[in-house]
């Protein structure tokens, strides 16, 4: 459970002047530890330390809930840097109660920081903070496919689908960069997804995409989120569990063909409006309906869905305010839009390709990377078996290096053979199994260590994608995005 989160933004130049001008300004805001990592800077870096620790300690004092001062002061918080140059909390008042979540990054001359602050008992997974791997999530990339979409669809509204933590991506992350490209709203799959959101103080429409127990209908109401209807006995159900002071906004799904949720009939989607329209508690927010082969060449199969949308819809007399949204990420990237209200977009946001390079190619850019620093490395000799099984064995004497990542961070034992990036493009390949936490790569030489191998994203003109990855599985993208760990630390960059 979210206890609190805070953002805040300060101007750099402002905060460096406060320095110059008052000399004890940074024994005041930075502890022991954190000047002598200041005093290691110089000119604009240093300056950037300063306002970011600044800023950080403003965000986790909001967090809180109390301002600086009260229940917590500047020296109560130390703000580190990991191996990977990621900010951690190092020392805060709640730490026995609380996990921190630290995020700071850089917009030209502003510094933006924000800080959650999670529940220690209901922290399920560790979050591996002092272990040189970890995914950066592009600020810049995720701002680029919104417009992107925007632009080629026209459509008035674009929704952010953040379901399982953003696709992988990390919820905190992702939503931060989302609210800064401006969308319209997001969309969860869970009644809990949405309260995460409202308590990262979100407060644009969120629609909630799976069905929602009938009972919880006042705490869908409390929380200002939009649940699908699938059924007229759920409206029935849940008008049951309303407080009397509860207000409702609902939208209702429409089964042309993807056999999952929502009505088929006409007479059952109108019997739905009129229950809405004749309880004072509800409110029809919007009707919607997912295309099944958007993302695919079956052209035939879009249109025969398309075709049942329209007969179920055309006389059904709705208000002009309620809103229309037929377009995932296949249907706004290869097809006219069916409805300008509303576009639902994931995959698209996140730079994936749904097509998997089955349909025309679209300019995306994917906003997750995923990186490990070299922990060890050493020179082997020939006939010399690495890793669990003895699958490989040294032809030649070989350099090996040592990544602390593995199976249990989500990426899979069957991804064995597969290839990272060193900083100069030069490509290394994973031998041995795979571990739970560690694999071992095959270096072209001597590497030292705490050299970072990219395996997942770009690094010059060379690049290793999620759909790179699926392609080995024999999966989609989305699955791999999924199934990175939560222990691996999310990083905003850009």
């Amino acid at each position: 459970m979210i206890f609190g989160n805070g953002i805040d933004a300060q101007e750099i130049d402002a905060v460096a002047k406060i320095a110059k001008r008052r000399p004890r300004f940074v024994d005041v805001i930075l502890t022991p530890g954190e000047k002598a990592l200041y005093l290691t800077k110089q000119g604009k870096h240093q300056d950037e330390f300063l306002a970011g620790r600044f800023s950080v300690k403003e965000a986790y004092s909001k967090a809180l809930g109390t301002g600086i001062g009260a229940a917590v002061s500047w020296q109560d918080l130390e703000i580190m840097t990991n191996a990977a140059g990621q900010p951690f909390l190092a020392k805060h008042p709640k730490e026995g109660e609380l996990v921190a979540h630290v995020s700071i990054s850089h917009t030209g001359n502003v510094v933006h920081s924000s800080v959650i602050l999670e529940q220690r008992e209901n922290f399920d997974q560790l979050v591996s903070s002092h272990r040189p791997a970890w995914l950066e999530i592009s600020a810049k990339a995720l701002a680029h496919n919104v417009k992107y979409v925007r632009d080629l669809t026209k459509a008035k509204r674009f929704f952010a689908v953040v379901k399982a933590n953003a696709y992988g991506h990390g919820m905190n992350q992702v939503v931060t960069a989302a609210l800064a490209a401006k969308v319209d709203g997001f969309a969860v799959a869970t009644l809990d997804e949405g309260i995460r959101l409202r308590n990262l103080d979100v407060t644009l429409p969120i629609l909630v995409l799976g069905i929602s127990p009938a009972e919880d209908a006042s705490l869908l109401a409390k929380y200002a989120l939009i649940p699908v209807v699938a059924t007229t006995s759920w409206l029935t159900a849940a008008s049951e569990f309303l407080q009397p002071a509860d207000k409702l906004s609902v939208w209702l799904a429409i089964d042309t063909g993807m056999g999952r949720i929502g009505f088929r009939e006409t007479d059952d989607l109108e019997a739905a409006i009129k229950l809405i329209d004749a309880n004072e508690q509800l409110d029809l927010h919007s009707i919607g309906m997912h295309f099944a082969t958007a993302d695919g060449p079956n052209k035939a199969y879009f249109e025969k869905q398309l075709t049942r949308w329209q007969n179920l819809i055309t006389d059904l007399q709705l208000d002009q305010k309620v809103l229309l949204h037929l377009a995932n990420s296949g249907t706004a990237l290869w097809h006219q839009q069916p409805s300008l209200d509303l576009v639902r977009v994931g995959a698209a946001m996140y730079g994936i390709d749904p097509s998997q390079g089955t349909l025309e190619h679209r300019a995306l850019q994917p906003v997750l990377s995923l990186k490990a620093q070299l922990v060890h490395v050493k020179q082997v000799a020939a006939g010399e078996s690495i890793s669990y099984g003895a699958t490989y064995t040294t032809q030649s004497a070989e350099w090996i290096g040592t990544l602390p990542i593995g199976y249990a961070d989500g990426y899979a034992r069957s991804l064995q053979g597969m290839t990272g990036l060193l900083p100069d493009g030069r490509k290394v390949e994973i031998v041995g199994r795979i571990a739970m936490d560690q694999m071992m790569v095959r270096l072209p030489d001597e590497v030292p260590v705490g050299t970072v191998v990219t395996l997942i994203g770009q690094v010059g003109d060379q690049a290793i994608s999620l759909e790179d990855l699926a392609d080995k599985r024999a999966t989609i993208p989305y699955e791999i995005a999924t199934s990175l760990a939560v222990r691996l630390p999310r990083r905003l960059v850009d």
